[in-house]
């Protein structure tokens, strides 16, 4: 049980350090960064991350064993440590809390899946997250808002995690109601991302479980990559394929649905120009300028947290074969 967690915490933080190095058009890199978040504060992240990681791996090794159901994962609780592991102390930026909501429920149905099965499917990884996400709970619900309010507190420019008041503001972080309003309507974390899933990818992706990145994502970077030696390449390559596919979630939240369709629009004429032996160069490097003329406002952030899921099934996939 240890030496899974063990391994599957490891891959985590490996996930998300490849994520943020890779050179990425319009986000944070050991090359660029931006004047409120740099690539120190992602290398923290994930070392900090590795309690929550193996916690989350630890259940979903109990979860396959018969020795914890699935309504006693706690997933709002593992989100919720996990954002105050890495946002407090050393780091007191918020840089991967999409990652966390998406890596949290992936690894505890990743250690599931390699317990029960000696090894990574995408049958079993599909199954063990429905099976995690649907029996979500009220208690987990108000952790991920104590999350909200923990990133808050730390980061008090931030806006809002999440925006729900177009779905429901009854819901809304901002709503002084809002812990009373989910006792009362007993709203599961499941419900909540449910409701958001039509104005928030991340939460799309636990309504469809997590369709996007274990039907897309993975598959795309699992084709054009080996190993680690052409791993970082791949990264940039899948990043702005799933750049060209839809509008990014946070961009589209910043700037607005037409800004966020532009740059849609100039990933996909950088995708076409793709060559594998050089690469558009030249389209890459105009890609990366225009993302970064006003600072994050264009940084496609989501796109990052769902190519950061895809890069840690690549792992798990290589590691459990």
């Amino acid at each position: 049980m240890k030496r899974t967690s063990w391994k599957l915490s490891s891959i985590g933080q490996l996930s998300i350090l490849l994520e943020a190095s890779s050179p990425k058009p319009g986000n944070v890199n050991r090359h660029f960064g931006f004047s409120d978040t740099d690539y120190r504060h992602f290398l923290a992240s994930a070392s900090l991350m590795a309690r929550g990681l193996y916690m989350s791996a630890s259940r979903g090794v109990a979860l396959a064993e018969g020795k914890l159901s699935s309504s006693e994962i706690n997933i709002g609780e593992l989100i919720h440590l996990s954002a105050q592991d890495t946002f407090t102390g050393i780091n007191k930026r918020n840089t991967i809390l999409g990652t966390i909501l998406l890596y949290i429920p992936l690894v505890v149905a990743s250690a599931a899946v390699v317990t029960q099965e000696k090894r990574f499917s995408t049958e079993g990884l599909v199954k063990w997250l429905k099976e995690i996400t649907k029996n979500t709970s009220v208690d987990d619900t108000l952790n991920l808002y104590k999350t909200f309010h923990l990133i808050r507190s730390t980061n008090p420019s931030v806006e809002g995690s999440a925006n729900w008041t177009e779905t429901h503001s009854r819901y809304d972080i901002d709503n002084p109601q809002i812990l009373d309003n989910i006792l009362e309507d007993k709203l599961t974390l499941y419900d909540l991302f449910k409701l958001s899933a039509d104005v928030d990818e991340i939460s799309s992706e636990w309504a469809n479980k997590f369709q996007l990145t274990i039907s897309q994502v993975f598959p795309y970077l699992d084709k054009i990559t080996d190993n680690l030696e052409n791993l970082e390449e791949g990264i940039v390559q899948t990043f702005v394929w799933l750049l060209s596919l839809r509008p990014d979630g946070l961009i589209a939240k910043k700037a607005g649905e037409k800004r966020a369709e532009e740059v849609r629009a100039l990933a996909e004429k950088t995708m076409k120009a793709w060559n594998h032996d050089r690469g558009p160069i030249e389209l890459m490097i105009h890609l990366d300028e225009e993302l970064r003329k006003e600072g994050n406002l264009l940084n496609p952030g989501t796109t990052a947290d769902l190519v950061s899921a895809g890069i840690f099934c690549k792992l798990v996939a290589l590691d459990f074969h």
